[in-house]
């Protein structure tokens, strides 16, 4: 079965995409791989997560295991020969947080966040690969003294790797609770929030929901801290969180903001930009067949988010940042994912069934094969003779309103 043509990338198009990403990795070869050589001969060392985990150990205040869990096949609803994700054994990584007391000044913040003292840089998210932005930022930084500095996060915000509302959420924003839940009241109210921020609304209400007031947040670019003591916590799997940082997003964010009421609903998330559905006109005439609202995407409060989905019973739509909320959904609520066939990763599935939701998946076609990366960007066709048997498996009980 041959792929709508929309749906591949032309061969002008793939070009395209390796000319946007070629200045990023010869300046990664160049000055990337330069300051790590010169840091080290002037003996620096750049640690791993592990190497940083053990260093930082006599300063750990708690520590969450990793969990373990089955996940079982994911099949087509109408066609169970096709397979979208076979049984697996998923394990998430152990996470921490560590108070750093720096009476003696070893300790320092880079622009970009990440910490380091006169012997190492330290790695407290996925990698160091971004430590050669901070060679090159070369704008003068003001400087405010606090006796707590909380450093959640220690990325270059590129737009494309990091930056986007998934990072925030599980990245930063998850870190910051169990940041909060392990200190005294005292302590995470009187402390100074400093990483390269995403400045964005959702960023500013997160962290106003969190407790934390915009005098309270700096920029790590543009403001040097002087701190007494520095809170750190580790990100786990860049993927898969662990579910000490999904219970703590729940038990920090939902209380603040008002339960659901009434009938629960089955809503559509649209998609603009990359991996849009190319012919929802279509998908939306089915979907309303089935009394799914369609939900728009367009810019909204963090709370009209987390009421959506809180409110939700069944949700569809194409693979996205969106489906992060999710972690506000109530257990039993159903996931349905539309992919291309070039892209289907499998973290919102891990996400359900961490908090006990029904999961389901389609794309068209078979399988894609090669790097999932190159298929990141691909938009999604959808066969709606297809996808109206999957929903008659869905409604079992429901049958579609009249026109």
């Amino acid at each position: 079965m041959n792929l709508p043509v929309p749906v591949r990338p032309t061969w002008l198009q793939a070009i395209s995409r390796k000319i946007r990403r070629f200045p990023a990795k010869m300046g990664y070869l160049l000055v990337g791989k330069g300051s790590r050589w010169l840091y080290r001969r002037l003996g620096v060392q750049f640690l791993d997560k592990p190497q940083t985990a053990a260093l930082l150990a006599p300063n750990e205040r708690s520590t969450y295991p990793a969990n373990r869990f089955s996940l079982s096949q994911v099949a087509d609803l109408a066609n169970p020969s096709k397979i979208y994700f076979k049984p697996t054994q998923d394990e998430s990584e152990p996470v921490s947080v560590w108070v750093v007391g720096n009476a003696d000044g070893a300790f320092w913040q880079l622009p970009y966040g990440s910490v380091r003292d006169s012997r190492h840089v330290l790695c407290t998210d996925i990698n160091t690969d971004d430590f050669y932005r901070n060679v090159l930022h070369r704008t003068s930084r003001k400087q405010r003294n606090t006796k707590t500095l909380l450093a959640p996060w220690s990325h270059y915000l590129d737009g494309v790797v990091w930056g986007g509302y998934f990072d925030f959420v599980l990245l930063v924003l998850g870190k910051l609770c169990r940041m909060k839940e392990v200190l005294s009241a005292a302590e995470f109210n009187d402390a100074l929030v400093a990483y390269p921020l995403f400045d964005t609304p959702y960023e500013r209400e997160f962290l106003w929901l969190l407790g934390i007031s915009v005098d309270r947040v700096v920029d790590s670019r543009k403001t040097h801290v002087q701190f007494e003591q520095c809170v750190l916590a580790n990100t786990g799997h860049w993927f898969y969180p662990n579910k000490a940082d999904i219970d703590a997003l729940r038990r920090q964010i939902m209380p603040k903001l008002p339960a659901p009421v009434g009938k629960r609903n089955r809503v559509y998330i649209s998609r603009v930009g990359r991996r849009r559905v190319i012919n929802e006109s279509a998908l939306i005439e089915l979907l309303r067949s089935y009394d799914i609202e369609i939900i728009e995407d367009k810019p909204r409060t963090v709370a009209e988010q987390i009421a959506i989905y809180q409110n939700a019973e069944f949700i569809i739509g194409p693979h996205g940042a969106s489906f992060v909320n999710i972690i506000w959904c109530q257990p039993g609520t159903h996931l349905f994912e539309l992919f291309a066939p070039t892209y289907y990763p499998d973290f919102y599935r891990n996400m359900a069934e961490q908090l006990g939701l029904q999961y389901s998946a389609y794309f068209y076609g078979p399988a894609g094969t090669g790097d999932w990366a190159k298929g990141l960007e691909d938009d999604i066709y959808v066969s709606v003779d297809e996808l109206e048997q999957c929903l008659r498996k869905v409604f079992v009980n429901t049958l579609p309103l009249e026109n």
